[in-house]
């Protein structure tokens, strides 16, 4: 990577924002308190007004108690307070989401796939995540910054990033195995190596067309059986077996009401388990073929297996 640009990271106190400062060795740009440099974001002005490649990683994930409004506001809100600092010729490296392109149980999903964001079980996440897609293409447009959109999968990195197998694994060493059913619903996860890896060749390329889409995944899937064949291989005892209907359960809590506080939050519950029966399928290979990564490097006995196999030895 040269060495001479100036990169940084809004969102740095993220765990995937981290992820990108860390392997990029980037300035960091932080929304929580300051720690060892960082620079809070409402002082970034003028580093920002230099940067020669910016990472935009702020904003949450779902989360019980979020509705539209919630997730506006940490997004495309977010986004508009510094937008403005971008310099023309920049590279603007957006962290969108593949939940904006919806589910498709008939064909995957790729880089050229429209957004469909209502089709999503989070449907008011996606559409939150899109519109702050929207506003940064036209910011680019306008302002003659180049503009490039990422959309992982569900991420996962390390034990304690609270993605479906880090909680699989977090319950099944307290002594309970959820067996999420169907059994054969496909779950297309997303290494963090492989969205670090992404950005640094998309980085070091320098040539992708303005506003262009890459999806990120693993390459392969993971079946829910296969979730819970893994843990149960790598887990040093037995634990209760205790089946998850999601797809029922979908149907049942999505019919209640939204909560501010995330305990009474039912709606998003009833949104959570319709992800764990989603069952899409995304083509993350156009994206390895334009980079010239190596899929076979994120081969499941590289990625999701050591991820299990450390969370199961960290949880107590």
């Amino acid at each position: 990577m040269p060495t001479e640009q100036l990169i940084v990271v809004v969102g740095a106190d993220g765990f995937v924002g981290g992820g990108f400062a860390d392997g990029l060795e980037s300035k960091r740009v932080v929304y929580s308190a300051r720690r060892n440099g960082d620079i809070h974001i409402s002082q970034a002005k003028k580093l920002l007004r230099k940067a020669d490649v910016i990472i935009n990683a702020g904003g949450f994930r779902v989360r019980r108690g979020y509705t539209y409004s919630d997730y506006r506001r940490c997004h495309a809100e977010a986004n508009s307070l510094f937008i403005p600092w971008v310099r023309k010729d920049a590279l603007f490296i957006h962290m969108s989401s593949a939940h904006v392109l919806g589910k498709s149980k008939r064909e995957r999903l790729g880089n050229h796939t429209p957004p469909n964001p209502k089709t999503y079980p989070s449907s008011e996440y996606a559409l939150a995540k899109l519109e702050a897609d929207r506003e940064i293409e036209n910011a680019a447009l306008k302002h003659g910054f180049r503009a490039i959109f990422l959309r992982p999968t569900i991420i996962y990195a390390r034990p304690g990033d609270t993605s479906l197998p880090d909680n699989l694994c977090k319950w099944a060493k307290g002594g309970k195995m959820l067996r999420l059913y169907p059994q054969n619903a496909r779950h297309h996860l997303c290494h963090l190596d492989i969205l670090v890896e992404v950005v640094r060749r998309v980085i070091q390329r320098n040539d992708l067309p303005n506003l262009s889409c890459l999806v990120v995944a693993d390459p392969q899937t993971v079946t829910s059986r296969e979730l819970g064949d893994m843990i149960g291989k790598y887990l040093p005892r037995r634990a209760r077996s205790i089946p998850i209907p999601s797809s029922l359960l979908s149907t049942l809590l999505r019919l209640s009401f939204h909560s501010k506080n995330p305990k009474y939050d039912l709606r998003t519950w009833g949104d959570i388990f319709g992800v764990f029966h989603l069952d899409t399928e995304y083509d993350p290979f156009e994206t390895f073929r334009l980079l010239q990564m190596d899929s076979s490097q994120y081969s499941r006995d590289k990625t999701i297996e050591p991820f299990i196999r450390q969370a199961l030895q960290e949880y107590g």
